[in-house]
């Protein structure tokens, strides 16, 4: 098992969030309050060891279909 330090992952969730405002024209902490609200701000964490070896868009795309099956709207 791999252990990722804490900075790593915090890197790459801000960078998500950052990628996810961009592709649905929002601020940074609109996308943050939603991805928090749907659970996947968890899910980037909890996954972070298969996350980070795919594209920015693709896992953008990925917690935006996360989301819409949780409720989400975008």
């Amino acid at each position: 098992m791999y252990m990722y330090s804490v900075g790593d992952i915090a890197e790459y969730v801000v960078a998500l969030i950052a990628s996810f405002a961009k592709r649905f024209n929002m601020t940074e902490v609109q996308a943050y309050r939603y991805l928090s609200r749907y659970g996947a701000i968890h899910v980037a964490h909890e996954y972070y060891d298969v996350m980070h070896t795919q594209s920015f868009d693709d896992m953008v795309e990925s917690l935006a279909s996360y989301c819409r099956r949780k409720g989400g709207t975008l």
